[in-house]
């Protein structure tokens, strides 16, 4: 992967100015005009990409603390607590809508609004749908957890508007106007010509506009999915067209990531995976059962090998550690913590300075690439090739018409996966990395559960998806409530049940809200959003972190 020319230094400049933080500056996006910078608009185009991916505040608090353990991808180092699925505090999601949202929408506008000032302005329409293409990616996936979003009138200061109060749009109606947005965007990256170059500030694709429209065509097939549960006929629809498209992701290099050089690596609270997650069994059992080869990409192996093993219980024959293997995994059920098992698990060991500890920790590499002396990259994979393979393979069992059957989408999904989660590790210089062969792909993909199964292929398709999502935790958590997978009974990946007390805990669904204060900026607004979405009885009070937003609609 080559390295990005970086030739921002004044955009660069406003990506200080706006990251970071953790209080609501939604005022501060929509008013202050210190960010009306004259920049070639081009150059925008990175800030827009990299703000979607280089947010560790969000990253600590979104992903290590909550969505990774409810989700049973992890769980701390000690176990997890009493209040690890009720843990809603302010900034569970706060960072995705503040930073990550907020600031992809102020570049990628302003970046619009240069452009539409210059007497060239057509010449930008390639750099300007690109960027667009990224505020939907990211405007999708934080509205899955806060509904309604100011998306046609935000950030309006920042394109040459007057408005600083903003209206909310519904997620009924943000899913119309984006899906139309990205048919537009289709039509000016096959049209346009004589354009400004970009490829030396695309970060995903180097400016090939034939993987932006496939791009574009996927985030459709994604919105599509969402609304399987509210609408089934239009997001048949939807799906219907793109699939019978020539122009659909159809290999690892059509996958929709952001590839951060090791000195654009943002270290932070990336970092903090180290010290937050283990592999739950949830997730490793599976991986021991199968052999799957992106154990390897997803966890460094612990230090029990045969000969330190037998060291170990030479010296300490009341605590033998030869019932454990090179990759162990942790429980996500607090009641179970005081169980022998657990105890013996979660002891501390050390041997001549080696820790002896069966639970493995993270490849925190492949989250920043540049940690624990590392000089390797980071990727931020936003919608994969193997994620739209499993998409149309769902679509097609719903009887969507495809020149593919499902099987064919599931096992090209699942190929994918493997070869890109391969691509990841050397590409981010992770511990030990050892490439995956041929052979071992092929091994694992010829195993029953694996293998293509008509009979389980829908339960394949969400079990893959869930493995498949390790670095896109928002996708797996929309899984979960689209389809409630991984659950104690799926005959690929099974979950725990986890209980507090005796009492079983559930996923929380979506962000925790408050009323508006009378009198702050933009209240009515504000009030009105929440009176929208209340209107809808799955919503529940608004401070309940499990009520649902509109295309999370309980269909039991």
């Amino acid at each position: 992967m080559n390295t990005i020319k970086k030739q921002i230094l004044t955009a660069a400049a406003v990506l200080a100015l706006l990251s970071g933080g953790c209080t609501d500056r939604f005022t501060e996006y929509n008013t202050d005009i210190r960010t009306i910078y004259e920049v070639e608009p081009e150059r925008f185009l990175y800030n827009v990409q990299a703000s979607t991916s280089a947010n560790g505040w969000e990253w600590y608090y979104d992903c290590y603390l909550a969505q990774m353990r409810w989700l049973q991808y992890g769980c701390r180092s000690v176990g997890n607590t009493l209040t690890t699925f009720t843990y809603s505090n302010s900034n569970i999601w706060r960072q995705r809508y503040e930073n990550s949202f907020m600031t992809t929408g102020s570049y990628m506008r302003h970046m619009e609004y240069l452009a539409a000032r210059r007497p060239d302005s057509a010449r930008y329409a390639h750099a300007v749908e690109a960027a667009r293409v990224t505020l939907i990616c990211q405007s999708i996936c934080t509205s899955d957890v806060h509904g309604s979003l100011a998306y046609t009138q935000g950030w309006s200061l920042r394109s040459g508007g007057s408005i600083t109060e903003p209206e909310f749009e519904t997620q009924e109606t943000l899913f119309g106007i984006w899906d139309g947005e990205l048919k537009t965007a289709i039509d000016k990256f096959r049209t346009a010509t004589g354009q400004v170059s970009i490829a030396n500030y695309d970060m995903a694709f180097r400016g090939d506009m034939t993987k932006w429209i496939k791009t574009a065509n996927a985030l459709r097939l994604r919105l599509a999915l969402r609304l399987m549960k509210r609408d089934m006929n239009r997001a048949k629809a939807i799906a219907a067209e793109v699939l019978a498209s020539a122009d659909i992701p159809s290999s690892t290099d059509d996958s929709f990531v952001i590839w951060l050089s090791g000195k654009e690596t943002n270290h932070g609270d990336f970092e903090a995976i180290n010290d937050l997650i283990r592999p739950s069994i949830t997730l490793m059992d599976y991986m021991k059962k199968y052999n799957d080869p992106r154990k390897r990409m997803f966890f460094r192996a612990n230090s029990l090998t045969a000969e330190n093993v037998a060291r170990w219980d030479a010296a300490n024959p009341g605590d033998r550690l030869d019932e454990y293997g090179r990759y162990e995994g942790g429980t996500s059920d607090y009641d179970a913590l005081t169980a022998a098992k657990w105890v013996k698990m979660y002891r501390t060991r050390s041997m001549d300075g080696t820790n002896m500890s069966p639970l493995n920790y993270p490849q925190t590499r492949i989250f920043s690439g540049m940690y624990d002396g590392g000089s390797g990259g980071t990727w931020w994979p936003k919608l994969t090739c193997a994620d739209f393979c499993f998409m149309a393979a769902e679509f097609v069992l719903e009887g969507v018409a495809s020149a593919r059957t499902a099987e064919q989408w599931y096992t090209d999904g699942v190929r994918s996966s493997l070869e890109l989660w391969n691509r990841a590790g050397d590409f981010c210089k992770i511990h030990d990395y050892e490439a995956m062969t041929p052979g071992e792909i092929n091994t694992f993909m010829s195993q029953d559960s694996i293998r293509w199964d008509a009979s389980i292929g829908r339960a394949q398709i969400y079990a893959q998806s869930y493995i498949e999502h390790f670095k896109n935790i928002n996708e797996s958590h929309a899984l979960y409530r689209r389809t409630g997978y991984p659950n104690p009974s799926s005959p690929v990946v099974a979950n725990e049940v986890c209980k507090v007390d005796g009492v079983t805990q559930s996923v929380p669904r979506r962000f925790v809200f408050a009323n508006p204060i009378k009198g702050t900026t933009n209240y009515e607004n504000q009030l009105k959003r929440l009176e929208e979405m209340r209107k809808d009885p799955d919503f529940g009070d608004i401070a309940n972190a499990f009520g649902r937003v509109w295309w999370d609609r309980k269909t039991d």
